[in-house]
């Protein structure tokens, strides 16, 4: 069925219609024994940064938004690190605002403890 697809339409315009949205992952620093407590304060600060987003916090703090982006950031199980994870059409600013925020929330449990 595909070769005749593609033997039909051709490759290019089977993919024409496919879009892909840039997607980024970067990682902040953070000692294991400070991730819980940086999480703890992600919960909060991520839905109160951008409160038209969807909140879902099964795997980490998840945000969602009405173009279809999203973003989640979640503890590293294997290393010293918070992960950012993001989709969308600006990723840069979205990934730049989310990292911002968690180097916040690292910087304020290394400074209460």
């Amino acid at each position: 069925m595909i070769a005749r697809l593609v033997a039909d339409e051709g490759l290019s315009g089977l993919r024409e219609p496919i879009t892909e949205r840039p997607y980024r992952k970067v990682s902040v620093d953070c000692p294991d024994d400070a991730k819980a407590d940086a999480m703890d304060r992600l919960a909060t600060t991520l839905p109160e940064a951008f409160p038209a987003a969807a909140v879902d916090t099964d795997h980490g703090v998840r945000l969602e938004f009405s173009d279809a982006s999203w973003t989640l950031v979640r503890p590293s199980g294997t290393e010293p690190y918070v992960r950012v994870y993001a989709e969308s059409d600006d990723v840069d600013e979205l990934i730049a605002d989310v990292e911002a925020l968690v180097a916040d929330a690292v910087a304020a449990v290394d400074a209460s403890a």
